[in-house]
């Protein structure tokens, strides 16, 4: 949750070349951010491969549709997916893709498991996660609902896996090769992709060049996500072979290696704010988070419902990483969860 400058962004469907065989396509979304760069890889055998894929929403589909036709790419031969992760903007056509054109799908097995994980959690189980760290809740919880019900249109995932990904493995796929990087954070089968022939880096949703990820604690964890995000950021700052870096959201860019210390930066920063608020008195997260994203604490509580809940998650994270380190620890206090200094 940083970063507020603006850039011009492209209209739907805009399709770049941004290297050799490789191309950048804009998709509308229905929320902030409102467009998601998917990459099309010509596998110089007749096929292509697409690296994420958009939602599955109509204007999405479209989009896309058209930026293949301005190309002259036949639909069907788009016969490789990968992605990054499962996130409803990364891989909601998926489905739509391998119907398509039989297209083999490559992710992560964790990713995997979280769709399910996500189908079958117990709403009533985000409520009471939520009610610990101190977020201001109903005594009776809402109506259940599924956590995926705001994109229920949009995300249609394939049903099936053709290939697990595994970290540092290469990829051979027609006359190209993609090395895998495991970056969990984000989420925790989140994976990049190096292009090697053209030092292309598709990075997902994890260096993004003007704002962070969401990395934050839900129920059923991860416990310490902000640790595996920072220690995924070093991992890809020490990349060798980088030329361009690839975004889900935002413009293509240079230098990784600035970027991932950027992102560490900002992270060291506010825990360290979060730990001078602890140290005044013991706190529990919605009243940390109320001080260190007051911008999103003081508009209308209905209009900000989503991100107060957004900016809570992302601060336990914050306060989980500490306690890791051995900075706070935390006790419960009448089922409310409090950090204080260690």
């Amino acid at each position: 949750m940083s970063g507020r400058r603006t850039e011009k962004l492209p209209e739907p469907g805009t399709i770049e070349s941004i290297a050799d065989g490789v191309m950048k396509v804009a998709l509308p979304l229905p929320g902030k951010p409102t467009i998601i760069n998917v990459y099309l890889v010509d596998l110089r055998n007749g096929e292509w491969a697409l690296i994420d894929t958009g939602t599955a929403l109509p204007p999405s589909l479209e989009a896309f549709q058209m930026a293949l036709k301005q190309e002259g790419i036949d639909p069907k031969r788009v016969q490789h997916v990968l992605a990054t992760h499962h996130h409803p903007d990364h891989f909601g056509a998926s489905e739509h893709l391998q119907k398509e054109a039989d297209a083999r799908i490559y992710m992560h097995p964790e990713e995997r498991a979280l769709i399910h994980f996500m189908s079958e959690m117990d709403p009533l189980a985000m409520f009471e996660h939520v009610r610990r760290h101190g977020i201001p809740v109903p005594k009776e919880p809402p109506a259940p609902s599924s956590p995926g019900d705001s994109w229920s249109e949009g995300f249609k995932p394939a049903p099936t896996t053709d290939h697990e990904l595994q970290d540092g493995e290469t990829l051979s796929i027609g006359q190209r090769d993609f090395k895998v990087i495991h970056t969990p954070g984000h989420t925790g089968g989140h994976c990049c992709f190096l292009i090697q022939d053209t030092g292309t880096f598709v990075v997902g949703d994890h260096l993004l060049p003007r704002i962070t990820p969401h990395i934050g604690v839900f129920a059923g964890g991860p416990e310490n996500p902000l640790g595996d995000f920072i220690a995924s950021q070093e991992k890809c700052g020490a990349l060798q072979d980088v030329t361009l870096v690839g975004p889900a959201h935002g413009a293509t860019y240079a230098d990784h290696t600035h970027r991932a210390r950027q992102l560490i930066d900002h992270h060291e920063y506010r825990m360290r704010e979060m730990l001078d608020f602890v140290k005044k008195r013991p706190a529990n997260a919605f009243e940390v988070a109320s001080d260190s994203f007051r911008w999103v604490f003081e508009g209308d509580p209905e209009v900000q419902r989503f991100n107060r809940g957004a900016a809570v998650m992302e601060t336990i994270a914050h306060l989980n990483l500490l306690e890791a380190r051995n900075h706070v620890t935390s006790h419960d206090q009448d089922g409310i969860i409090y950090f204080h200094p260690a």
